[in-house]
């Protein structure tokens, strides 16, 4: 086969992301069950990304070609990194006399950590006890990060993901325009945010369990998923009003995925950062506090409905600062260890009231690849959403127009990046909307 007919590269592409994903999934979850997703293709190399770079340039197909090696190459070299961490957070158990004698992962601790419980905080503490481990090599990985760029031939991973040269510099003015009303959340008590964070008082209506019939059951009077092979991956464990805002996100990633041009190759109709996917995760995250969802999804009275517009409104407040903290956090990552953990300590306090612990540094926050996506993402969802409220009103999302507009739109080539003043309208509109359902 010839290595540099980039059809026959596309197809490979597709099932190395394919295997690529559910690695990713494993490791999560079950890292020993974690396969490799790049044996036996050695296209996804420094040898086979320079091959397809020196292709000419005015083939089509060689930028997207590009764009998804690189995201490869670079998880590949990671991998060894990424694993370690995985087994770290996941595998490895420690013992604990409180809040209850026996051995918990860190996983299990951050995740009972995260419960309306009045132990979590011991279990918080244990978890940051433990955690210089997990943090560490989540440093490395951003190390290694910046050396695969160098590299490849750019001075940082963010010459090429980056959606928007400018995003870090909107991140830093969200966090200005959003300190007044987050202060007021604010204890100087990292586990009283955790628990502000998660909105236990709107639990009413939501579902039990978060899987694909119930959150079905919610979208039951629209054709927004009709005949879609939805693939979310697993569903958030439903620890609190928060979740539901995640998994209502990775129904809204999952749709575009579902609807990604069949026309297309697998590089031009998937983006390997996945911009469009998280904007549409966030615009269903958005959904969840409209009154009309309130009342016919989750079948909310009007003063319930109210109430759980205000706890929304925080929840999707506080989870934008520290999307825009981890974006922060992602330059200081790739400026060094020393560079990282201070902005980690600089960023935890204007998040929490009080800077967490420097060692903790890559544990907590720790920024992801596509976290510029993630951020632009939530922000360009606010301004979508009102053009969809104003085209179709606040339960779009029932409307036959709206939802045949969604779909043909999704079936078209996402963009992979963005203007800065998209950027910027979309910082205004989700200002506006969160701040007013903050009253």
């Amino acid at each position: 086969m010839d290595e540099l007919d980039l059809m026959l590269i596309d197809r490979r592409l597709r099932r190395v992301a394919e295997a690529w994903v559910r690695s990713r999934r494993a490791l999560r979850r079950a890292p020993e069950r974690a396969a490799d997703p790049f044996a036996f293709h050695e296209i996804v190399s420094r040898v086979g990304y320079e091959r397809v770079r020196d292709l000419p340039e005015h083939d089509p197909l060689r930028q997207p070609v590009l764009r998804w090696l690189y995201r490869l190459v670079d998880d590949k070299a990671c991998a060894p990194l990424t694993q370690a961490r995985a087994a770290v957070r996941v595998l490895v158990r420690h013992p604990i006399e409180r809040p209850e004698r026996g051995e918990l992962s860190l996983a299990q601790l951050a995740k009972r950590a995260l419960l309306q419980d009045p132990r979590s905080r011991y279990y918080l503490d244990e978890f940051l006890l433990r955690a210089e481990p997990l943090a560490e090599l989540g440093q490395q990985i951003w190390l290694r990060r910046l050396e695969v760029a160098q590299r490849l031939g750019f001075a940082s991973p963010d010459d090429l993901e980056l959606p928007e040269p400018g995003v870090y510099r909107v991140a830093e003015a969200w966090l200005e325009l959003t300190d007044d009303r987050a202060a007021e959340f604010r204890s100087r008590d990292f586990a009283e945010l955790l628990t502000t964070s998660m909105g236990f008082e709107a639990h009413a209506g939501i579902p039990s369990h978060l899987n694909g019939s119930s959150l079905a059951e919610l979208f039951r009077e629209t054709a927004l998923f009709d005949s879609l092979p939805l693939d979310p991956g697993p569903w958030p464990s439903p620890l609190g009003p928060a979740s539901f805002l995640r998994a209502l996100a990775r129904l809204g990633a999952a749709f575009v995925s579902a609807l990604a041009p069949k026309d297309q190759p697998f590089v031009v109709a998937h983006d390997a950062y996945g911009l469009r996917r998280f904007e549409h995760g966030a615009l269903l995250s958005l959904l969840s506090a409209e009154r009309p969802f309130l009342a016919r999804a989750l079948r909310l009275g009007a003063g319930t409905a109210s109430d759980h517009q205000r706890v929304f409104g925080r929840v999707l407040l506080l989870e934008s600062r520290a999307r825009a903290a981890r974006l922060l956090l992602r330059r200081g990552a790739l400026a060094g260890e020393s560079a990282f953990r201070d902005a980690f300590e600089e960023l935890t306090l204007r998040l929490v009231g009080v800077p967490l612990p420097r060692a903790s540094a890559g544990a907590l926050y720790l920024p992801r690849a596509d976290e510029a996506q993630r951020f632009a993402g939530a922000l360009v969802a606010a301004s979508r959403a009102d053009e969809l409220c104003e085209a179709h009103d606040e339960d779009w999302y029932r409307n036959p127009r709206a939802v045949d507009q969604l779909r043909a739109e999704a079936e078209l080539p996402p963009s992979i990046g963005l203007t800065a003043e998209r950027l910027e309208r979309g910082s205004e509109a989700l200002r506006a909307r969160l701040f007013a359902l903050l009253g």
